[in-house]
């Protein structure tokens, strides 16, 4: 099944800009990527591993045969940014060979960026793409596909007191072959995850959970986001243990058959009303930035303050509103 993807190019590219822009404050360097030896580096796991705070690591477009994860470190200001193609869709493809997980996060701010990704062919026992502890970093316009975890944890394993934001992004191909596996796209454990214009569809598992496993102390926040047409013998979209808990933000839609469940209209971005997210709306936001325990409209992933995480939300509904 083919489900056209909610993201616009247009948002990716006010994203990338002025996103890239907030996290290169420190004064630091450009590293380049590319497959062909004209770059800093053709390796992307080299390059990543060279950066420091403040750095932008640009990977050109093209499949990267990894060999070795790529691995972040730290709470550093970092972007690490692949190229689009002529529809805004990410170019730039990471492929663990299958021999391991593609990137694993340990002790990140949320002021590390990570956009325009196909995180792919990845596999480990728990987080075949992506492996998450303690960390807090904004994913945009990425794709997570076809990654195996070999328990829990397919596409991602998030632990740790995380706080992962993903916006835009894609999770489909990713599976489990445990008996009892769980979490085709994501296991959530103790953390909170924020998914906003996501698709989550195709995922499968032979336990339970193919599309979202929340474990019990954590959250998954959905905002104009799909959950459908993944694969369990048991509640195949989003499992919750005792404990857990998921909530729509607004425009969500979670069930079995992906035709029933159309792209969200939403625009929660739009802070003023006026059928367009723009400079104004970015004021509001920028007014309200800090804690917001009373509440407040700006607080676009409900985390109870105004922060980097809901500044990319903005950005990525850049724009009029459909």
């Amino acid at each position: 099944m083919t489900v056209n993807h909610p993201f616009r190019s247009t948002s990716i590219r006010a994203a990338s800009m002025l996103l890239g822009a907030t996290a290169s404050l420190a004064s630091a360097d450009t590293i380049t990527v590319c497959p062909d030896g004209s770059c800093d580096f053709t390796d992307p796991a080299a390059a990543v591993a060279s950066a420091v705070t403040g750095d932008v690591v640009e990977i050109a477009a093209g499949t990267y045969l990894l060999q070795q994860p790529i691995s972040v470190y730290g709470p550093e200001q970092l972007v690490i940014r692949g190229e689009v193609d002529s529809k805004g869709m990410p170019a730039t493809v990471l492929d663990g060979q299958g021999q391991f997980t593609v990137l694993g996060m340990l002790h990140t701010s949320d002021e590390t960026l990570i956009e325009n990704l196909v995180i792919t062919n990845g596999r480990a026992d728990y987080g075949g793409g992506m492996f998450f502890h303690s960390a807090d970093p904004v994913f945009v316009n990425c794709r997570i596909e076809n990654n195996i975890a070999n328990i829990n944890g397919a596409g991602s394993f998030i632990s740790g007191d995380s706080r992962v934001t993903f916006v835009g992004c894609e999770f489909t191909g990713n599976g489990t072959p445990w008996p009892n596996g769980a979490g085709g796209a994501a296991w959530i454990s103790a953390s909170e995850v924020v998914f906003v214009d996501c698709l989550i569809s195709e995922n499968t598992t032979l336990g339970y959970g193919a599309g979202l496993f929340v474990s019990s102390g954590s959250v998954a926040n959905l905002d104009s986001t799909r959950v459908c047409g993944n694969s369990a013998p048991s509640t195949p979209q989003i499992f919750v243990a005792a404990g857990g808990a998921w909530h729509d933000l607004g425009a969500s839609c979670v069930v079995d058959d992906c035709d029933t469940c159309p792209e969200a209209p939403a625009c929660p971005a739009d802070l003023n009303l006026d059928g367009i997210v723009n400079g104004a709306d970015l004021g509001i936001a920028l007014a309200w930035w800090g804690d917001c325990k009373g509440g407040c409209a700006a607080d676009l992933d409900g985390s109870g303050a105004v922060n980097g995480a809901d500044l990319a939300i903005l950005l990525a509904a850049w724009g009029a509103c459909s």
